[in-house]
């Protein structure tokens, strides 16, 4: 008897004992289930705060570069300005030779005798792609095999094929001044190196590139920057000092100077 009653004290123990142990186990479980979720949390906040911190830095950078940006412009339009804010005095020094010399040296006049613009210099929907673009110069329509000429003196640049452009020509002239001609016949008439004066036939009018029938796209760069080239169709003596005063995107004063003091070397233009 007294052996039974010791046997069922051990098992009463042993089961007080297990289930103890069976509920330590379940509580550790849950703790340990909660510390990992807990350290999981944790990790994940370091890593959305690192990522928040480099987005940060990345805003700052991308701020930096902006407001580099913008103090350019705002440096290239204060430049403008002040350059030409005496353009009527300066302009009043020029006489009727200096004004031929400097309308001679830079793209003027159009560079074909259609005077039909299809498609004006800006944003537009671009007529292909439907969609908003820029379009970084004028369009105009004519017969297909209309001579295209030179609108100044200069260098071949390029001339070729070009995917976009079709068959293009690009020329560099005097002063910083570059102009494109492009979606032109195959038959080409200069090369790349050539030397061609003003009015010079340098292709024909087609349809090549990405184009939705024959037209010329004609391009006037300025230093790297595209620029407007209706202000420089029609530019000629009679109309010099009303096209300079319209047409801001030049700095004229430095442009004419150096036009001046170029020709003034060789005895050709009165120095400013």
């Amino acid at each position: 008897m007294e052996s039974t009653n010791k046997n069922k004290i051990f098992l009463s123990i042993a089961v007080v004992v297990t289930f103890t142990f069976f509920i330590i186990a379940v509580v550790s479980i849950f703790f340990t289930q909660k510390t990992d979720k807990i350290q999981k949390e944790k990790i994940a906040l370091i890593k959305d705060n690192l990522t928040l911190k480099r987005s940060i830095e990345k805003k700052e950078v991308d701020y930096a570069l902006l407001r580099e940006k913008i103090g350019d412009i705002e440096e290239i339009v204060n430049e403008k300005s002040i350059d030409n804010k005496n353009i009527e005095k300066l302009l009043q020094t020029l006489s009727t030779k200096s004004k031929k010399l400097i309308v001679d040296s830079i793209p003027s006049g159009y560079p074909l005798n259609s005077k039909r613009v299809t498609s004006e210099f800006g944003y537009r929907i671009h007529p292909v792609y439907g969609k908003k673009r820029f379009h970084h110069g004028l369009d105009f329509g004519g017969k297909l095999g209309t001579p295209i000429i030179s609108t100044a003196d200069g260098i071949v640049e390029f001339s070729g094929f070009d995917k976009g452009y079709g068959n293009l020509v690009m020329i560099h002239h005097n002063f910083g001044f570059k102009t494109a001609y492009g979606h032109m016949l195959k038959n080409l008439e200069v090369k790349k190196g050539d030397f061609v004066k003003k009015g010079t036939v340098i292709g024909y009018l087609g349809n090549t590139g990405i184009s939705t029938g024959p037209h010329l796209h004609y391009e006037i760069k300025y230093i790297k920057n595209v620029i407007n080239p209706k202000n420089f169709l029609s530019l000629n003596i009679e109309n010099f000092d009303k096209t300079i005063k319209r047409e801001n995107s030049i700095l004229w004063k430095g442009l004419i100077g150096a036009v001046m003091n170029q020709y003034g070397r060789i005895g050709l233009a009165r120095l400013l």
